[in-house]
């Protein structure tokens, strides 16, 4: 799965997207690249994207979509400082606190209940933003290179 927290720095309006790769299916730089893609139609506006340092970020799909849209702009996490990212949070959330003790009866099943627990962040707010407060990080103004790749 992928996921992005969005924020609104100006509004402090904190966003959720999420995508599920397919039964048995790795996530690959095509799908990283169509993820984006997906969040940038819905936000139309300027992006500042910040994200790990993983491989599957920098493939070739992604890089050269990230050419073709100059209104992304990325940013990233230092290396090896997973307790940045607001993602992160959401992912130990859903697995530690939503589904501790959860044995699906099959993968569809689990996907259900991933794609439920998922779907109920979108309606929460005021977890969206705590995810975003646990990391430390402030919305106030900050001051950045224009790097375009990570």
């Amino acid at each position: 799965m992928i996921g992005a927290i969005t924020i609104s720095p100006k509004q402090r309006r904190f966003g959720f997207y999420f995508l599920l790769s397919e039964d048995n299916a790795n996530l690959h730089g095509e799908s990283v690249m169509q993820f984006m893609e997906r969040v940038r139609r819905r936000i139309r506006r300027p992006i500042t994207l910040l994200g790990d340092r993983i491989l599957i970020h920098r493939a070739k799909p992604v890089a050269k979509w990230l050419t073709k849209h100059r209104t992304v702009v990325v940013d990233p996490f230092p290396p090896h400082a997973p307790e940045l990212n607001p993602v992160d949070n959401v992912w130990s959330y859903v697995k530690y606190d939503r589904l501790t003790n959860y044995a699906p009866r099959n993968l569809s099943e689990l996907r259900e209940r991933i794609t439920a627990e998922f779907s109920r962040l979108q309606k929460r707010p005021d977890l969206r933003k705590a995810f975003f407060n646990r990391t430390g990080l402030s919305l106030g103004p900050i001051c950045r290179k224009q790097s375009r790749f990570y």
